[in-house]
């Protein structure tokens, strides 16, 4: 118990530490020592848990998204009677909530650049999601579901990105009604409602 403890404590040690690290050194950067120094654990701690800042940074990604997807999972078992608008607003209001409870994390993972992964697994976890409602044709209503992939992801983690960097972002209760209102609504029924 006491060793549990204290191995997650170092972990969140190395964590936090990495994140303050990615405010003020680029990724590249980054060394292992300055990790250690920082967290005030040996290298060899760092070590025993991660193989270096790479395997740092996808068990991090990792953990968030893990997160998410058993949320979206559960919702998918609990909400079977449930209609999918009803299934998306659960889903998106956690999704953000879960975003600004972890905003330091995001920000840093959208500013990093390549090194990060996480857009491409937010992808894939929206294609998984999504690919609950296509038919056998491949098609979601009559179109074909890659097209629709193409447009849902992109405009879904355009407008989360867009939210996170913001510097004055609104509330997250706002922006889990524009977006909802954007997804049931759509654009062109937005710009009609200004008209």
């Amino acid at each position: 118990m006491t060793q549990d403890r204290r191995v997650r404590k170092s972990q969140q040690a190395i964590k936090l530490s990495f994140l303050q690290l990615l405010k003020e050194v680029c990724f590249e950067d980054i060394k292992v020592q300055q990790l250690a120094d920082l967290a005030d654990i040996n290298r060899g701690t760092f070590y025993a848990y991660y193989v270096d800042k790479y395997d740092l940074l996808e068990t991090m990604e990792n953990e968030k998204i893990d997160a998410l997807q058993m949320f979206i999972e559960n919702q998918h078992k609990e909400g079977a009677e449930e209609t999918p608008t009803n299934v998306v607003e659960s889903i998106m209001s956690y999704l953000v909530e879960h975003i600004d409870d972890n905003i330091n994390f995001y920000q840093m993972m959208f500013t990093i650049g390549k090194a990060s992964m996480l857009q491409e697994k937010l992808y894939r976890l929206i294609y998984n999601h999504l690919s609950a409602y296509k038919g056998k044709d491949n098609k979601i209503g009559n179109m074909p579901f890659d097209y629709f992939m193409s447009y849902v992801s992109g405009a879904g983690i355009s407008i989360l990105k867009h939210w996170v960097e913001d510097e004055h972002r609104i509330t997250k209760e706002e922006f889990v009604q524009h977006f909802y209102n954007i997804v049931t609504v759509g654009t062109i029924g937005i710009v009609k409602q200004s008209m």
